[in-house]
């Protein structure tokens, strides 16, 4: 008798490929995300809950692309009224337009305005900050619905200045309740996709019992970790195009613990899904919780780039 199961997922989070950059550029990107996953996962003010802090590994990112760090023409907007931005919640604060920026990307040409908040301006920590809250063609699909937001500082003295969608980031009102974030005016809608970035919140780390009829893997989530690594061999391509992604793939644990059916469930692409399915059709067999039962199971092995590092394995719903 088959029996599939509710895909249960173990998430390997994350794996680092080894691969080394010269750029400058790309490290400060890497140092930036390893702060914002810092404070997520330890920081005080962190918008995650108690338990969603206790299986958070990392956020998820766009790979970094610095195509999308942009030279932009930065046009000040005098004597511009102040408004109320509507946010998520009944919060409206009040923002002033600063500025406009002009740039190119993929081809079109497009302008985000940027905004200055009228309370925060009174502190000296934000005398010079700028908001550029905006929303994309990926809004809503691989990132937050609400959309995204960018940090920046007013230009002194000139304007040539670099806008890096890399740095784009989430609202908070994207990991928890009780946040009331400002929606990006209709202004700041750019009719591109802007793939850089954090993308949408999947709570991968979020726990959940482990069923009884479960196949298990000898000696182990952690092993089963340790074998996959030991195992995984990412071409030399996939390195130096610093290629990342999810992939998920499942396979059926026969009644006998032997395994079959290997297939791919998510993609990122061809190569690095080959890679994967080499790594696990080597697994020996597994130890079913019940017998006379073929049980489909699906593992997640995140593949970013950077420098090798390693979490706990953790289960979670899919």
């Amino acid at each position: 008798m088959k029996r599939y199961f509710p895909l249960l997922v173990l998430v390997l989070l994350p794996f680092w490929v080894q691969a080394q950059t010269s750029s400058t550029y790309h490290q400060e990107i890497l140092k930036h995300r390893a702060q914002e996953d810092s404070v997520f996962k330890h920081g005080e003010k962190s918008p995650l809950t108690p338990e969603d802090k206790a299986t958070f590994a990392a956020l998820e990112y766009y790979p970094i692309n610095e195509a999308y760090r942009v030279k932009a023409k930065f046009v000040r907007t005098a004597n511009e009224g102040v408004f109320k931005m509507p946010t998520t919640g009944p919060r409206t604060p009040e923002y002033v337009k600063y500025g406009e920026l002009h740039f190119s990307l993929n081809g079109q040409q497009l302008a985000l305005n940027a905004y200055q908040n009228q309370d925060l301006m009174k502190q000296v920590q934000y005398a010079n900050y700028l908001f550029i809250p905006f929303t994309d063609a990926t809004t809503g699909q691989e990132t937050y619905a609400t959309g995204r937001y960018l940090d920046f500082a007013i230009p002194m003295g000139e304007d040539s200045v670099w806008v890096d969608f890399n740095k784009a980031y989430n609202p908070y009102c994207a990991y928890s309740d009780g946040y009331s974030c400002p929606i990006p005016p209709k202004e700041n809608k750019l009719a591109v996709r802007i793939e850089a970035g954090v993308k949408d919140y999947k709570k991968y780390g979020k726990r959940m019992a482990v069923s009884k009829k479960m196949a298990v893997y000898p000696g182990g989530d952690q092993v089963l970790e340790d074998f996959l690594y030991r195992n995984l061999v990412i071409p030399v391509a996939v390195r130096k195009a610093h290629i990342s992604g999810n992939v998920v793939f499942c396979f059926v644990v026969k009644p006998d613990g032997s395994l079959t059916n290997f297939e791919i469930v998510k993609s990122v692409r061809s190569d690095v899904d080959s890679a994967v399915l080499k790594a696990a059709r080597k697994m020996p067999k597994w130890e079913p919780l019940e017998s006379n039962e073929e049980i489909k199971m699906t593992l997640s092995l995140q593949v970013p780039r950077g420098k090798p590092h390693q979490q706990d394995l953790t289960k979670a719903a899919y």
